[in-house]
């Protein structure tokens, strides 16, 4: 096979891979968050949220967690998150956020 068949497969399966959510803490490469509620980028109240904050809706794979803080399994009542990007606007909202197994 060539090099230039290859590459472009190797590409497209790490797209594919990276588009679907962790499924456990060892998988999750961002911080583990429980965060007090999810939400799609589309949804109406946070999308202007993410605008004023230069965020491109479009660009984010995953949920957005809405009052997030670091994961302590005494004291968080929804499953753990992992999420790619954290805590903007003092943990107000986490970004590509996914549900851990």
């Amino acid at each position: 096979m060539k090099f230039s068949t290859v590459l472009p497969l190797l590409i497209s399966r790490a797209v594919i891979a990276s588009a679907f959510p962790s499924s456990s803490k060892a998988d999750c490469v961002g911080p583990v968050l429980c965060c007090g509620q999810l939400k799609t980028p589309f949804d109406p109240i946070v999308d202007p949220i993410l605008l004023g904050l230069g965020v491109d809706a479009a660009s984010i794979v995953g949920s957005i967690g809405l009052a997030c803080h670091t994961y302590d399994k005494s004291s968080c009542t929804s499953a753990p998150q992992c999420c790619t990007e954290a805590n903007l606007l003092g943990g107000t909202v986490a970004l590509g956020c996914s549900d851990l197994a």
